[in-house]
């Protein structure tokens, strides 16, 4: 299998990268109802980000996680990672294509969820897409209620449905843990270069913080864990686009990998920080509320070990 992007793959996440770090400003964001700026939306609907998910537009699955890998390192609050989730899912089971067009324009703002109780920016949401194994559905119409939420970037509510149309029941999940998966990827490597900008910076004893070994150590542990869980991102996200029987077990690899590398990151930020890491100025527990509530969304670590435990065993019986 072939891992080198293509040219034009490169320029679109060139372009993407640039985009984010110009417009997101994280602070600001949050303070929104539902961490969602519609400006901002408009302004990645007009970039062709929001109809990335839709093979009709000539992207691939390895294109959606390239975008998605950029708004992670960018920490971007809202909706957008549900929203593209439930975009795949809506493309990917033949539902509405007006639906879908209204989502890629940015007129139909989408979240997507296994579990009603917990649904991330569901406030600002029109519909949600519930992937149940054997019943997925689109939730039109609902009531939502607020709820406390670990991650300050994308604030959960519950939903109580009223109105919901059923999905094609075709194997989703293995796409949507790759969609999170792949941002948490890009958030995973921007912890990463904060904690090791911050060490060549702090000086300890009359020298930066990162010429101490076990400073050093934590670094290097922290890339491996990051190239590791890219490199089965886009291994799984090849995998699916190729229509791989297997594609579900790299899915759950890249997913474990992810969660595994975004935690490890997240939490060795704030370490390498210090005291400055634990304050509410500084944007290291933003990014370590973002790997709570991402290593759950649509599979933890534990269910995908044993996805992968599971069709291990299964092969060797064979």
């Amino acid at each position: 299998m072939n891992f080198s992007f293509t040219p034009e793959q490169d320029t679109f996440r060139a372009e993407a990268r640039r985009f984010f770090a110009e417009r997101v400003d994280v602070r600001a964001q949050i303070a929104l109802p539902g961490a969602h700026d519609p400006a901002l939306w408009k302004e990645m609907a007009s970039l062709g980000f929001l109809g990335v998910s839709d093979p009709e537009s000539g992207s691939s699955l390895v294109d959606v996680c390239i975008v998605l890998e950029e708004a992670g390192r960018a920490l971007l609050p809202g909706p957008f990672l549900p929203h593209t989730i439930a975009a795949l899912a809506v493309v990917r089971s033949g539902g509405d294509p007006y639906l879908a067009r209204a989502m890629a324009a940015g007129d139909t703002v989408a979240t997507a969820t296994e579990d009603l109780a917990q649904v991330p920016c569901g406030g600002v949401a029109d519909v949600v897409a519930i992937l149940r194994f054997q019943s997925p559905g689109m939730i039109r119409t609902f009531d939502a209620d607020e709820i406390e939420s670990a991650d300050l970037t994308r604030p959960a509510v519950r939903v109580s449905p009223r109105e919901e149309d059923p999905l094609n029941p075709v194997p989703l999940r293995a796409v949507a843990c790759v969609a999170v998966a792949a941002e948490s990827v890009g958030t995973a490597a921007r912890a990463l270069e904060m904690a090791t900008a911050y060490a060549k910076e702090r000086e300890q004893f009359g020298r930066p913080i990162g010429s101490f070994q076990a400073i050093k150590h934590k670094a290097a542990d922290m890339l491996r864990a990051v190239e590791a869980a890219r490199l089965a991102v886009y291994f799984a996200a090849s995998a699916i686009d190729a229509g791989d029987r297997n594609a579900f077990v790299a899915a759950a690899t890249a997913k474990v990998a992810a969660n595994d590398a975004f935690m490890r990151c997240a939490a060795e930020n704030i370490q390498i920080h210090g005291g400055i890491g634990v304050t509410w100025e500084h944007d290291a527990h933003l990014f370590y509320r973002r790997a709570l509530a991402s290593s759950a969304y649509f599979g933890d670590s534990a269910g995908g070990r044993d996805v992968v435990a599971r069709a291990l065993f299964a092969e060797l019986d064979a």
